[in-house]
């Protein structure tokens, strides 16, 4: 029997991302678990940010809907068994254990055929098992990073496919253009699925996503936005009420109200198909949610922000919030990147609202910017700059010298913020 140690080690043994047709590579393994896929009622996310956020409140929803719900997201801040949640709770260990000693033998075997998946596409034919072994009523996936050749799109039409913010990342491998990157994204789209869409996108996006619904026969709901009338947007949420009803986002930051938006829509397509998901569902859901890295507040006095936002528009979603919610607090940010992401954009519109800045390196990435050379980056902004490689040790430090009035933020990518957190907390009494 494997342990978990002996599964964990496995897991991260094997390479993440490999070529781009996961589909393919997929397949063969959920074959071998008995196609678990086409046991399963889904909601299906794509998108470039607030993927995570939107399957997070959605699960919430349908969890308060009385509906047995498993959430597979990517990737984790803090444990890898934050991928694979049942009911809102993490994959056991015994689980995991369990699930890795039926699937190991089977990725040896297809290995030895030449037929070999990432570690991402053993992830996600591990969560499909898993959430049908425990007789889930319901599953959300988060794809990767694309859509169209994504593992998660080994799925059949699911009851409803949604797209989040479609912005710049991963051009290597999506392509360069909004439009090409959306038409990725569109590939979880399929005939006989009903679709939601964030309602801010980008034109040429969203020209896209409508062009790709039409070819499909799908008739998209898209959030109607004089619709919206926002309350107040805060460091405790936001409340805001739409189509003349109340709802409250426990999730912090502007864009969190759009992802809302889209998690509405999704439920309202939900409830057209016969899902026992109402409006009460929907704001007692959401009002519920949580989900970490995403402006969460480790700590009040000083707050100790981390977030991981580590492409444009995620920079930008953040530095909204710096600007409004924040504002007028001394702050100081921790920041690790990695090299290719636009580390440049986000070093430059971070380290010009810092009052401090600390380079970090995002620590177990083979493509982590170095600390030294992001602070010299940020010493173009900000006039007090250091590097201190250790993002644990980084966050404990600006913990300790921040007034209990001031701001830390540790941001960047996910590959960082974990250690930051663990730092943040390392200072807890």
């Amino acid at each position: 029997m494997t342990t978990y140690q002996q599964a964990m080690d496995f897991i991260n043994a094997i390479p993440y991302i490999g070529q781009r047709n996961g589909v393919n590579r997929v397949q063969p393994l959920l074959r071998l678990l008995g196609d678990p896929q086409n046991k399963l009622k889904l909601v299906h996310i794509a998108g470039t940010n607030g993927k995570g956020s939107t399957a997070a409140m959605t699960a919430s929803v349908l969890r308060d809907a009385g509906l047995k719900t498993g959430l597979f997201i990517s990737p984790y801040v803090e444990d890898f068994r934050e991928r694979i949640q049942l009911d809102g709770h993490w994959i056991s260990k015994e689980d995991l254990a369990a699930e890795a000693d039926l699937l190991i033998p089977l990725f040896r075997q297809l290995q030895a055929q030449g037929q070999g998946v990432t570690e991402f596409e053993f992830d996600a034919a591990m969560a499909l098992h898993y959430f049908v072994e425990q007789g889930c009523d319901a599953a959300v996936l988060e794809a990767g990073m694309g859509g169209r050749l994504d593992a998660t799109n080994a799925v059949p039409a699911p009851a409803v496919c949604a797209l989040t913010s479609i912005s710049y990342d991963h051009t290597k491998y999506l392509g360069d253009t909004l439009a090409q990157i959306a038409a990725a994204k569109c590939g979880i789209l399929k005939p006989g699925a009903r679709a939601a869409i964030y309602p801010k996108q980008s034109p040429e996006a969203m020209e896209t996503i409508l062009v790709a619904c039409r070819e499909k026969g799908i008739s998209p709901n898209i959030p109607d936005l004089p619709q919206l009338e926002i309350l107040s947007c805060n460091e405790e949420g936001s409340q805001i009420r739409y189509k003349g009803r109340p709802l409250t986002i426990p999730l912090l930051g502007e864009h969190q109200i759009y992802n809302a938006l889209t998690v509405c829509a999704i439920c309202e397509e939900l409830e057209q198909a016969g899902w026992p998901v109402g409006w009460q569902n929907v704001s007692r859901g959401i009002g519920r949610a949580s989900f970490g890295g995403r402006q969460e507040a480790v700590c009040r006095r000083p707050l100790c922000l981390i977030d991981g936002a580590h492409n444009p528009d995620g920079v930008d979603s953040l530095c909204r919030a710096l600007d409004t919610i924040y504002k007028g607090r001394k702050l100081t940010v921790v920041m690790g990147m990695l090299e290719d992401k636009d580390y440049r954009y986000g070093l430059a519109q971070l380290a010009r609202r810092a009052d401090r800045f600390i380079a970090v390196t995002p620590a177990y990435a083979p493509r982590a910017l170095p600390a030294q050379r992001a602070a010299e980056l940020a010493a173009e902004y900000c006039s007090q700059v250091e590097a201190i490689e250790d993002p644990a040790q980084a966050a404990a430090q600006a913990r300790a010298q921040a007034g209990p009035e001031d701001m830390v933020l540790a941001c960047g990518s996910l590959y960082m913020i974990g250690d930051a957190k663990r730092g943040f907390l390392s200072l807890e009494p």
